[in-house]
């Protein structure tokens, strides 16, 4: 009897927490855990590594994409690649469309080319621009629409004409 009660006490003591299914699953589930913060990658002369801005899709993971500097876009386009290592490391939940920044890094053998290390959400292209390493205006929009006295000039389809 004594062996069962000692045997009783070492399986609550050494148990796991259920975190997966069945009793006080969903309470476990629920219950407020801190989120981990991503560590946010940052251009470096020694990696050849810049802040670009994606301009184009081509799709199975090649994008073009024009560089961001201190001074605004540089010119020229280059052709990127994102990895499967990539996307699952970082990317994951991020659509990549064209006026999203990315930390890219230009290939040695192939400087026209380059790889996606990094996808920037907003609140992280903040702390770039605050710490001067790239600079925002409304010149890199990629679909900006210009507004002078208070009309929108678009040279999109004209409805009055129908």
């Amino acid at each position: 009897m004594l062996y069962k009660i000692i045997l009783l006490f070492y399986y609550i003591i050494k148990m796991p927490k259920n975190t997966k299914g069945g009793k006080k699953a969903k309470s476990m589930k629920n219950s407020t855990t801190p989120l981990k913060a991503r560590e946010v990658p940052y251009p470096e002369q020694e990696d050849d590594s810049h802040v670009g801005l994606i301009t184009k899709v081509f799709g199975d993971g090649r994008y073009l994409c024009q560089t961001v500097d201190k001074s605004g876009i540089l010119p020229g386009d280059y052709i990127i690649n994102l990895s499967s290592g990539v996307k699952r490391k970082y990317a994951r939940g991020i659509i990549i469309v064209p006026g999203t920044y990315v930390l890219m890094a230009f290939r040695e053998f192939q400087k026209d080319k380059g790889d996606i290390i990094f996808v920037y959400k907003d609140s992280e292209l903040d702390y770039l621009v605050q710490n001067d390493y790239i600079i925002l205006s409304k010149h890199n929009e990629i679909n900006s629409v210009e507004f002078k006295d208070g009309e929108c000039k678009d040279d999109g389809f004209d409805f009055s004409e129908v």
